[in-house]
């Protein structure tokens, strides 16, 4: 069973319910792709059907979550959802693993009157329950700290009007020690037996120390080769927290030099957004709604010998922070496409809404178009309503 919300619905998910049969519960204005062919169901119905069956659960967005937050407060679904989602809680859960870990939680009121000495920066700071890279923030010594927290209040006040309060929350923040190492971001679910299954496995790109966008990520025989393991041992680990079953998570993780696996965040019930975790379709084959409704195991050891040598990548092409949408005119894609060698899929989205205009797949033999793009300008592809004279 599924939900979908905003932002995003893919085609290929769109047919992929289609082909399975999955029952849908679409939730306010989202656009699907071929609605007209999905097993929509009203809300009640889904609900009461989802708590009789032992079905997989799936979402598409984060911001679904609410309603199965209002029908199923009481469920299991909500108790991992409150677990997971409210970054400072899982950390006091991965303490038994992780018990040296540095974090705490702190009201945005609060933040001022920390005593600084007793923070061991560089830091990390980020909303307690958020999405994406919204209001994350690097610190790196104690002169950075009150400007940044200036920062982190403005993102999170224009947030609040595109995302729900589950999903950005106004609150509390976290406080964290920064994890060194290389950042992956992994789409995995347990089997309704408890089984880890990884689904999809990617890398993120920084275009320097303070980067916290989500530009690129990429896969390759070389990144499934090195981290498939050392994931899955992680995986192993984070089931111990709890029953995990019929479960589908898409989670954030660094590896440091001494080869340790250490959790940024864990997300519930969904793979990774606005589609772009249909970049593994491209790259090896594994379409994840496929494999996690059908209960599947991808065999990576075949997966990777069939792999050519080349590098997959996905673009999320967001907007500079500073700038309004709403005085966004126009985006030229054409020009944009232009930028890439061999675009595997282009995707429009809707800037009006969202702070993204594109997501793009694509493929290259070298890491020169993925370096070139991570620092590449954005904004000369967009064009701005003229100020107006009164």
């Amino acid at each position: 069973m599924i939900i979908l919300d905003k932002p995003y619905v893919s085609a290929l998910l769109s047919s992929s319910l289609q082909q399975l049969g999955i029952p849908v519960l679409k939730v306010g204005d989202v656009q699907i792709p071929e609605e007209e062919k999905l097993a929509l169901l009203r809300e009640a119905l889904f609900f009461e059907q989802l708590e009789e069956t032992s079905a997989p659960l799936l979402f598409n967005s984060e911001n679904g979550l609410t309603t199965l937050m209002r029908y199923l407060p009481e469920s299991k679904f909500a108790e991992w959802t409150s677990l997971f989602k409210n970054k400072a809680e899982f950390r006091r859960r991965m303490t038994t693993v992780y018990p040296s870990f540095y974090f705490q939680e702190v009201s945005i009121l609060d933040l001022y009157g920390i005593p600084l000495e007793t923070i061991p920066f560089p830091i990390i700071i980020k909303p307690a329950i958020g999405y994406s890279s919204v209001g994350v923030y690097r610190i790196d010594c104690m002169e950075d700290w009150y400007h940044t927290v200036e920062k982190l209040k403005a993102d999170i006040s224009d947030s609040a009007s595109a995302y729900p309060k589950d999903v950005i929350d106004s609150q509390t923040v976290i406080v964290e020690e920064l994890i060194q190492g290389e950042e992956y971001a992994v789409d995995a679910y347990f089997t309704k037996e408890g089984k880890p299954v990884i689904l999809n496995l990617f890398k993120r790109m920084f275009a320097n120390d303070r980067d916290m966008s989500d530009r690129i990520y990429y896969t390759s025989k070389q990144v499934l080769k090195e981290t498939l393991a050392p994931i899955a041992d992680f995986l192993e680990k984070l089931g111990e927290i709890d029953s995990l079953a019929s479960f589908p998570l898409h989670f954030e993780v660094r590896i440091t030099q001494e080869g340790q696996v250490v959790p940024i965040e864990v997300n519930p019930f969904r793979f990774a957004g606005i589609g772009t975790t249909e970049l593994g379709v491209h790259a090896y084959g594994v379409n994840v709604y496929d494999y996690y409704f059908n209960q599947l195991e991808p065999n990576w050891v075949e997966k990777i010998e069939a792999m050519d040598n080349a590098i997959y990548s996905f673009l999320c092409a967001e907007f500079d922070p500073a700038i309004s949408l709403e005085t966004i005119q126009s985006v030229d894609h054409e020009s944009f496409q232009q930028q890439f060698n061999e675009i595997l899929d282009y995707r429009y989205m809707d800037y009006k809404e969202y702070p993204i205009f594109s997501v793009v797949f694509f493929k290259q033999s070298t890491f020169d178009e993925n370096n070139r793009l991570l620092t590449l300008d954005l904004s000369k592809f967009i064009s701005s309503f003229e100020p107006q004279l009164v």
